[in-house]
């Protein structure tokens, strides 16, 4: 795959993290994912960039689903997390996802499964 078509798929990616977080947060103007994670669930998100960053990508995908499926926050704070997570995950370059054994397919398949899990469904026209 070429590096414009590497880049392509990560612009498409973090399109889709910021159309659902308009969507979600009801903004208009592009939505800082991190800074809306000051206000859900900022030390859990911390824990799984932190895991990310050393490379336990796959752990880190677990422990998101773990958290989304046991928490009592409510879906809002759960999407939150969701899209911190892969839109974090996808700003990482091919060389780490690669040695984390991760790759974009599997980045736009646990969006897509992260928004199913708390209840909010991708729209088709905005599936990759």
């Amino acid at each position: 795959m070429y590096y414009y078509e590497k880049d392509y798929i990560m612009r498409l990616i973090h399109g889709v993290a910021q159309i659902l977080a308009k969507l979600l947060f009801n903004r208009q103007e592009e939505v800082e994912i991190p800074a809306v994670m000051e206000e859900y669930c900022r030390k859990d998100d911390d824990l799984l960039k932190r895991m990310v960053d050393e490379g336990r990508v796959n752990e880190a995908e677990e422990k998101l689903f773990d958290l989304i499926a046991a928490a009592s926050w409510d879906d809002k704070q759960k999407a939150a997390l969701v899209l911190s997570f892969y839109d974090y995950l996808n700003g990482k370059d091919d060389d780490f996802l690669a040695a984390a054994d991760f790759s974009r397919e599997e980045i736009v398949r646990g969006l897509e499964d992260g928004m199913k899990a708390v209840g909010m469904e991708i729209p088709e026209y905005l599936r990759l």
